[in-house]
């Protein structure tokens, strides 16, 4: 049994909207671009509303032009966030033109100097650091000379800015040393992960891809021999089918896997993103394979039939586990049921998507039939459908196996993506001997 899992992924989709591994990126990048100008933003305003916080309050116990300053001063220590050249020259117009007016009192605004100089140090710009530094520095002196300060505080104070812009300096060099290296060490990972990616992709090649086209081969050779039985052909034409899809489904996977921009990003569900089918056809699809398999399966779904879900998504996935499993264990003299009901979307505004509910019942034979070692496809499938917010459940009930799922339906959204994968099905049964790769 297992409980539901709500993710932000709809059945057969992903949040670009594709299905296969060739999802459109050209989207996501300029969104992720615009959350990251925003983000710098926010941060420009977080800094300069501390700053405006720990100066203004002070400065307008002092006077009008106090005030101003420690505004003015803040605005540009928020500006350095995504501007630190830019706020940085700004921070030292605001303290020399204040000498203009008098020896004003620029206190704790004074801080939002280091904010820029530590800005233009982790942007690469050290000697503008060091320059804008030294111009912060004079401001500060000249005012405290003409206030008539003592000399000995003059020079106390002069060697403590000193010490807080270098201090910055340092801070800012060292922080941008530090995201060189998360940033090497990031772009070392992801160099890995393609390596390894692509290590797989070689070894599902040279052994799932290379078995599978043997597979068709043999089996369109079967069916044209001369004397062969006609029920014998249909058999073999159906062995060179399933194969035949399958490697094309391999192959779709391997481009996944050789693709370089895919090496951050989780694998989805191959197979044609823009391609659909109807709720009911992706049913009596399944009812006809256990037919041609030798069962006898009836087919109920209470609901919208023609509702399109995507080709080769998280639904038509776990349908086919679910026709792997009743194949291998179930028992031809018991009817297997597949009885489905489409809940409308929960919301009042009709945002969300009609949950399918799925139960599939079928007999349990006492000698399974011979066939290779099962895998982990109910954990797949429970993969697949925590994605989707969806749920599995399986339970035996005397001779009966009972597997229930859940799942969002949603619509497949078109998408251009696969315009820039290239071709590799160069030796694939049938292919254009374009390229010779998997």
């Amino acid at each position: 049994m297992t409980s539901p899992v709500t993710g932000p992924y709809a059945a057969g989709e992903d949040e670009s909207g594709g299905t296969g591994p060739f999802v459109a990126r050209g989207s996501a990048r300029p969104r992720a671009m615009s959350r990251r100008a925003l983000g710098g933003w926010v941060a420009a305003a977080l800094v300069t509303t501390l700053l405006l916080v720990v100066s203004v309050p002070i400065a307008s116990g002092v006077d009008r032009a106090s005030t101003v300053i420690a505004v003015l001063l803040s605005a540009a220590g928020g500006l350095s966030v995504r501007q630190p050249v830019l706020g940085a020259v700004a921070v030292g117009t605001v303290l020399t033109l204040g000498l203009g007016n008098g020896p004003a009192h620029i206190g704790t605004g004074i801080l939002a100097s280091p904010v820029t100089i530590a800005a233009c140090a982790a942007r690469g710009h050290l000697l503008t650091a060091i320059g804008m530094a030294s111009w912060h520095v004079i401001p500060p002196a000249v005012s405290g000379v003409l206030r008539g300060d003592d000399p000995e505080f003059l020079i106390s104070q002069v060697m403590l800015w000193l010490v807080l812009q270098t201090g910055a300096v340092l801070a800012g060099t060292w922080g941008r040393m530090l995201t060189g290296r998360i940033r090497e060490e990031r772009s070392r990972r992801l160099t890995d992960l393609a390596e390894q990616r692509r290590a797989i992709a070689r070894e599902l090649h040279d052994t799932g891809v290379r078995a599978m086209t043997r597979v068709v081969m043999l089996s369109e050779n079967a069916a044209v021999r001369p004397g062969i039985d006609a029920a014998d052909a249909v058999q073999f034409s159906r062995i060179s089918g399933t194969a035949r899809e399958a490697t094309e489904e391999l192959r779709v996977l391997l481009d996944a896997l050789r693709t370089e921009d895919t090496a951050e990003t989780p694998l989805a569900a191959s197979g044609e993103p823009r391609c659909t089918i109807g709720l009911g056809e992706l049913l009596e699809a399944l009812r006809l394979r256990l037919l041609a398999e030798g069962f006898t399966a009836q087919v109920s779904l209470e609901g919208d039939r023609a509702l399109p879900v995507p080709r080769q998504g998280v639904l038509e996935r776990c349908l086919r586990e679910v026709e792997a499993n009743v194949i291998r264990h179930g028992d031809r003299c018991v009817p297997v049921a597949v009885l489905g009901e489409l809940s409308p979307p929960c919301t009042e505004n009709g945002g969300g998507h009609p949950r399918l509910e799925l139960l599939i019942r079928n007999g349990i034979a006492s000698a399974p039939a011979s066939a290779p070692r099962g895998g982990a496809g109910l954990d797949g499938m429970h993969e697949r459908l925590a994605q989707s917010g969806g749920r599995l459940e399986t339970r035996r009930d005397g001779t009966l196996f009972l597997t229930r799922l859940t799942v969002s339906c949603t619509r497949s959204a078109p998408t251009d993506a696969r315009a820039d994968a290239p071709s590799r099905h160069g030796d694939a049964p049938g292919g254009t001997g374009e390229d010779g790769r998997a």
